[in-house]
């Protein structure tokens, strides 16, 4: 666990990795908490199939998981995304560290640019912190629309300006059938 020289309450404030399936399984319930309690996300958009192909990192405060957020890996950058605080613990710099932690893991893993995908009314918290707006872009399918950001990992090499399709191509994942073979296709 990394300590961080700050505290709530005389209790200490760390990140850790998840590394194994305990440290995911409060990483999955600080989100469910988050995202499907309080904001009623459904819990099949809030979880899928790349969870277990993303790193999770966790704040604590003491020992109780507190805040978590998911970082996927592409070839030249790290997207930090599923960023979750307990609502009691918001306003203490807890999502920051979170963000901190994904940005020097993704320095130490060879990455030049964060990119994340934030609604709108989350924008000004992303900017607050460093991160910048490449394009507004529909989710898919919906009045849900979302905001594409970027952040240098080092600050001192600032990023070339960039538009959201040249700098990543993300899409959403077909959807499977019970065998793991896509909708509609024929299987073995």
């Amino acid at each position: 666990m990394t300590a961080i020289a700050q505290s709530i309450d005389g209790e200490i404030i760390a990140t850790k990795l998840a590394m194994r399936m305990e440290d995911s399984l409060q990483a999955f319930a600080v989100r469910a908490a988050c995202f499907v309690g309080e904001l009623g996300v459904p819990y099949s958009e809030e979880f899928d199939g790349h969870d277990f192909g993303a790193t999770h990192v966790i704040a604590y405060v003491g020992e109780e998981p507190v805040g978590a957020v998911r970082v996927r890996w592409f070839q030249s950058f790290a997207m930090p995304e599923r960023l979750a605080v307990i609502q009691r613990y918001r306003g203490h710099n807890i999502g920051q560290l979170l963000l901190e932690r994904c940005r020097k893991l993704a320095e130490s893993r060879g990455c030049n640019m964060l990119y994340t995908q934030s609604l709108p009314q989350d924008v000004k918290y992303w900017e607050k912190h460093g991160w910048r707006r490449l394009v507004a872009e529909d989710a898919g399918g919906g009045a849900k629309r979302i905001v594409a950001m970027v952040r240098a990992v080092d600050p001192s090499k600032p990023l070339p300006e960039v538009e959201a399709p040249e700098a990543v191509v993300l899409r959403r994942e077909q959807p499977l059938d019970a065998s793991g073979l896509p909708l509609g296709t024929p299987s073995n």
